[in-house]
């Protein structure tokens, strides 16, 4: 790396973590390795994966991910978690089932990971009844949409 190429890089805003570390040795003279680190694969990013899959099949579209779907997905992880021992294998498979069954109507017009969590006992209400009518007022959808909207 030349010195021009080390001075663009240091300066750079978009510069990643490695490339620093890479222009900064190569500054100081010194021998620089990149550290082959593999991909953790965590509860949490599996979840993601599942869902973000499942969004796109449903509506076509790709899935925003922010901050607050972060949060929200590790509130239902917990919840999973805390309905057994909080095995990671079984968290997943409990996982896959609440997304996979989760009742039409959210999936049309609710399918978000903030609703999730905070229905989540509504809709796991829904689907142990296996499919048998919800319940689901227009005034709830009404309700629901609302909160969504705002």
């Amino acid at each position: 790396m030349t010195r021009e190429q080390q001075l663009k890089t240091l300066q750079s805003t978009k510069a990643s973590k490695e490339q620093l570390r890479e222009a900064l040795a190569a500054a100081l003279g010194v021998r620089y390795e990149r550290a082959n680190r593999e991909k953790v694969v965590t509860i949490f990013t599996e979840c993601r994966d599942v869902f973000l899959k499942t969004y796109k099949a449903n509506t076509g579209l790709d899935y925003s991910f922010g901050a607050k779907d972060g949060r929200a997905l590790a509130c239902i992880i917990e919840k999973i978690g805390n309905a057994h021992d909080g095995n990671d294998t079984e968290s997943l498979v409990t996982f896959k089932a609440l997304i996979g069954n989760l009742p039409e109507w959210y999936k049309q017009n609710a399918f978000s990971l903030t609703v999730i969590n905070n229905k989540f006992n509504e809709i796991v209400a829904s689907i142990r009844k296996n499919g048998e009518k919800t319940g689901i007022t227009n005034d709830y959808k009404a309700r629901v949409l609302k909160d969504l909207i705002s």
